[in-house]
């Protein structure tokens, strides 16, 4: 039945159901008459209930693709928030229908309850009217990809014309942006102040004023979240809530259960409101939005990811069932809330802040597929290993120019940002090449058919342990990387420490089984025993600096002297794997967001804060 037929049907049934609101005349309801009226067999024959299939089609038409726009489910925009269904459900059935989707929106919109009156009272907080210079929003590494820094300033300047008529829930992203500059600012930033006639402040006492400070935004970012109902979605919701996790990311010493339950609560609040299909098939989804949106889901997925992998629990999004194009590689001045049709993405030469989100997001396809191998509970074939093998080199071909790796020496002239940002890509593909390699590394010492996994895993181990050497020596004086060194003395521990791991496991692995695993052919082991102890004995010096402060860095140092010396006493298995784990969480994941927070202008004008908050 054509689409204007079935409406028309509706529509009829419709006007007439109100007709009919009185009871039925009552007709003659005796058992026989019952039963005479009632069809033979109880329920429908085998004819009606199979219907036949239908014949292949003579024509040109592909019967096996629809070309209904339903098959991309139903979104709906409403005041009350932003939700999606698929195709299947029976709302995008019925929102197929035009008038019935209309009424059925003023019926929502009206059943929708008002504020709760305690809870608003409840959610009064004062908010500094000298936040920040205008700078808040103009770094290229301010967050891209959750939000549009030109957009923010002007609702910036809207609310401080009428406070009380702003969104919640952008009040809520407003202090979440306060809370993470300030808590960046407390982790990691020298202070500033200069000595003065009464002498320097005591700073101790102005960090617990901070922390006092970030406390109270922590409580009212919550509060913002819950009065505005987050739940049903929404404008801003998504950006918030991703804030919001990098809140709770620095009050915590390791990722737990509890972040990558708040992780997939952001998903499926994504999920719920659609972000997982291109905005390109809802046309009430503007050019500017559409692009936001992508920008947001792509957060969202590695967000997905990396809570995932370092807690060892499966993710939630599916990729089959996700369609959201990359973001294009544009400047924010690029497009606005007027753009009608949005520009080509820049060339890969340029360096926009959305360069980086785009390289680690062709990342992320080989990264899950090596994660969901690692973690299936099925055997696989060697040929699929081997297979994701290339998929990662050519992931790493896939990468923009500007952000491949190639040697110090060739970066005199980039930016420390962009050499922090080339290390992390790579040091990225040399972890999956030992995620995927490395359950092949005890056996592949007596079996020859993994001896390709053995020593990708092992020169993967060692070239991370290089990136080590290389990081200390730039964050010292007068390096390269001098004036991020706080942030990289601890961003890669967690590569470090496993490329530590392994081959600590393999010389342990090498030492104990050296007599039975000569080759029969005499022939040489392709992996210098000499040039592993050269790196393992380069990296004691720096975990044994480092172990002050970190307890993963003192069970490191611990096994090296232990390994090194080839001396039987401490138990090498008392360095687990998951000890790797023992950063602060946030510093683990700060790499995996969308910025490179230390650049953030507003950082360095937390004093403009009014002293009074």
């Amino acid at each position: 039945m054509p689409k204007t037929e079935l409406e028309s049907l509706v529509l009829s049934l419709m006007q007439q159901s109100p007709m009919n609101t009185g009871p039925s005349p009552p007709e003659d309801i005796s058992p026989q008459s019952t039963l005479d009226k009632r069809p033979a067999a109880q329920g429908p024959s085998s004819s009606e209930q199979s219907p036949e299939y239908p014949k292949p089609s003579r024509s040109g038409t592909q019967r096996g693709v629809s070309p209904s726009p339903s098959d991309y489910g139903s979104l709906s925009i409403r005041q009350s928030g932003v939700t999606y269904v698929s195709s299947a459900h029976w709302v995008a059935i019925l929102d197929s229908i035009a008038e019935l989707k209309h009424n059925f929106a003023q019926e929502e919109e009206a059943d929708e309850p008002p504020p709760d009156p305690v809870l608003q009272q409840q959610t009064t907080f004062p908010v500094p009217q000298l936040l920040y210079s205008n700078s808040l929003m103009t770094g290229s590494h301010l967050a891209p990809g959750i939000i549009h820094s030109q957009k923010f300033l002007r609702e910036y300047e809207e609310f401080w014309k009428a406070p009380q008529d702003a969104p919640i829930i952008w009040v809520g992203l407003l202090l979440g942006i306060i809370c993470v500059s300030t808590q960046f600012r407390n982790a990691f930033l020298i202070s500033d102040y200069t000595p003065a006639a009464g002498g320097v402040p005591d700073q101790s006492l102005v960090a617990s004023e901070r922390q006092f400070k970030v406390e109270t935004f922590r409580e009212n970012i919550i509060q913002c979240l819950t009065l505005g109902k987050y739940i049903k979605g929404g404008p801003h919701v998504l950006e918030t809530m991703i804030i919001y996790l990098l809140v709770e990311l620095f009050f915590l010493k390791d990722v737990d259960t509890g972040i990558w339950v708040l992780s997939g609560n952001i998903v499926q609040i994504a999920l719920h409101m659609g972000y997982h299909r291109d905005a390109k098939h809802f046309p009430n989804i503007s050019p500017f939005a559409g692009e936001m949106r992508r920008r947001v889901w792509g957060m969202i997925t590695q967000i997905d990811y990396t809570s995932s992998t370092q807690i060892g629990l499966p993710r939630l999004v599916k990729e089959s069932q996700c369609d959201t194009e990359p973001p294009r590689n544009l400047f924010d001045t690029d497009f606005d809330e007027s753009t009608t049709e949005l520009p080509p993405s820049r060339p890969e030469s340029e360096t926009t802040p959305l360069l980086y989100v785009i390289a680690k997001l062709r990342l992320l396809p080989v990264g899950v597929k090596v994660a969901d191998l690692a973690t299936a509970p099925h055997p696989h074939s060697y040929a699929e290993t081997i297979d994701l093998d290339k998929q990662i080199d050519a992931a790493r071909n896939a990468l923009p120019p500007n952000l491949k790796w190639t040697s110090l020496a060739s970066s005199l002239h980039v930016q420390p940002q962009i050499i922090m940002e080339r290390i992390y890509l790579e040091v990225c593909l040399q972890r999956l090449k030992i995620d995927l390699h490395r359950k092949f590394l005890e056996p592949s010492r007596v079996q020859k058919e993994y001896v390709y996994s053995r020593s990708t895993c092992l020169v993967a181990a060692m070239n991370i342990l290089e990136f080590q050497h290389l990081v200390d020596e730039e964050i010292r004086v007068d390096g390269r990387l001098y004036q991020s060194r706080k942030r990289l003395s601890s961003a890669y521990i967690y590569d470090f420490l496993l490329a530590t791991s392994i081959l600590c496991f393999y010389l342990q692995t090498r030492t104990e089984t050296m007599m039975q695993e000569q080759s029969s052919d005499g022939s040489e082991e392709a992996i210098s025993v000499d040039k592993i102890k050269q790196l393992l004995r380069t990296s004691q010096v720096i975990w044994d600096r480092s172990s002050v402060t970190n307890k993963g860095a003192r069970k490191a140092a611990a096994a090296l002297r232990y390994i090194l010396d080839l001396m039987p006493g401490d138990d090498f298995p008392s360095l687990r794997l998951e000890t790797i784990n023992e950063t602060p969480a946030w510093q683990r994941f700060q790499l995996n967001f969308n910025s490179d927070l230390e650049q953030w202008p507003a950082i360095h004008n937390l004093d403009q804060l009014d002293p009074s908050l």
